[in-house]
């Protein structure tokens, strides 16, 4: 029968007594009396060191013998036993919070984490352990609670559980802001270019992306070491931006600090090839491909996907500024047969590249707006002049609204 520890007690009886003798009982069964006994007297001597409230020595003997815990599950029937060690770890978070010594307590923490995460047997209940030690630090911004999230991010991702994260993440924002103040920018880098990591492990490469363009912007106005780990980080962030489909924005990677100390080195051609989706033409991609075969083969780069991600966007650049274009004018920018230019319109629309519909009786496409490529002095130029445009037309509005109501009193 399974035995549970009421670590809430009140009263005479002490839960830690509760908790040794469930100890004593597994020692007995699985490693004889000697084991048993020598545990006992343990626990004595720890007991006699502990005062008042401070539980440090029954704690630290309890997680000394903690580590056989997970391999005396039993394969028939496992459920009670596991719900007695996870009664006896909520025991053990319980002594944690009355440690007195902060020395102890972070040290004691980074125990635990260990503990939990040393090895993949019985990963189910060791993330579960980890989560609960993550909220027995109930203060949002206590120091040791990044700590036991970084540790049960990794353990999740090792133990092939990265989807129990997930959920978690959508926080993640607000959790940083509670960290703040105790986070270095090695530990936000580290996060960012580990789950950058895990997610596109787990296949989910738009939020990897997402991720690792946090970790480099942590590398904005700071020295932009030339390490393997950096150099690797900035060519997977082109890489995904060339290839994914939905990143179509190419200004702000260009001006990141990591993407510009790049171009300083042998992989230089990436970044030109960013240049390229920031500006350039199918055209231009073509001649770009005939000079640098080279480096789509060795950086896996598909040339169709690039060449069908250049194709909208020159179809937003060319439909800038416009409020009509002819399907012939589309096909010959986009070099395809005039036939085949309805589907890269219908796309175009479909993932936001322009806003518009066709007009299939008199062959045009009458257009709304087009994505913005880019926004640089030119472009503020143009919407500081639109922006004028419309101040004025509302002044005139309301001018003309002002006489309407004196020529109205005058009138009556």
């Amino acid at each position: 029968m399974a035995t549970y520890i009421n670590y809430y007690v009140e009263g005479e009886e002490d839960p830690t007594v509760q908790g040794a003798e469930w100890l004593q009982h597994l020692l007995q069964l699985n490693k004889g009396e000697a084991a048993e006994k020598a545990f006992t007297e343990k626990f004595k001597a720890a007991r006699e060191k502990s005062s008042g409230e401070d539980s440090g020595p029954v704690f630290d003997l309890f997680v000394e013998y903690s580590a056989e815990l997970f391999s005396s599950i039993p394969e028939n029937r496992p459920e009670e036993r596991l719900k007695e060690i996870e009664s006896f770890f909520a025991l053990v978070l319980s002594m944690l919070l009355m440690l007195e010594d902060t020395d102890h307590l972070s040290r004691a923490t980074t125990r635990l984490c260990e503990l939990f995460s040393e090895s993949t047997e019985q990963p189910e209940l060791r993330l579960r352990l980890l989560m609960m030690l993550y909220n027995t630090f109930n203060n949002p911004t206590f120091e040791f609670r990044y700590r036991v999230f970084k540790y049960t991010v990794d353990y999740a991702a090792k133990s092939q559980m990265f989807d129990q994260i997930l959920p978690y993440l959508e926080y993640l924002d607000a959790w940083m802001v509670d960290w703040d103040s105790y986070l270095k920018i090695e530990d936000k880098r580290t996060l960012y270019a580990d789950l950058a990591t895990y997610m596109r492990d787990f296949g989910k490469k738009n939020e990897a992306f997402l991720y690792l363009k946090t970790y480099h912007l942590l590398f904005q106005g700071k020295t932009v070491d030339s390490s393997k780990e950096v150099t690797d980080a900035t060519v997977q962030l082109i890489k995904d931006a060339v290839m994914l489909p939905s990143v179509m924005q190419f200004d702000d990677i260009l001006t990141m600090d990591t993407v510009k100390a790049l171009a300083k080195t042998d992989k230089a051609g990436l970044v030109k090839l960013c240049e390229v989706f920031l500006s350039g033409t199918v055209d231009d991609l073509k001649e770009f491909q005939k000079k640098n075969g080279k480096l789509f083969d060795e950086h896996s780069l598909n040339f169709q996907e690039a060449m069908s991600k250049i194709r909208l966007l020159t179809l937003a650049t060319i439909a800038q500024g416009k409020s009509e274009l002819s399907l012939e004018e589309i096909a010959k920018s986009l070099q395809e047969d005039p036939s085949n230019v309805e589907p890269w319109v219908v796309r175009g629309i479909s993932e936001g590249v322009i806003d518009g519909r066709i007009d299939q009786l008199n062959g045009k496409v009458l257009v709304k707006s087009a994505f913005q490529r880019k926004f640089e002095k030119d472009e503020w130029n143009f919407l500081d002049g639109k922006l004028t445009q419309w101040i004025d037309n509302l002044e005139n509005v309301i001018k003309f609204l002002g006489e309407q109501k004196k020529q109205e009193g005058i009138t009556a």
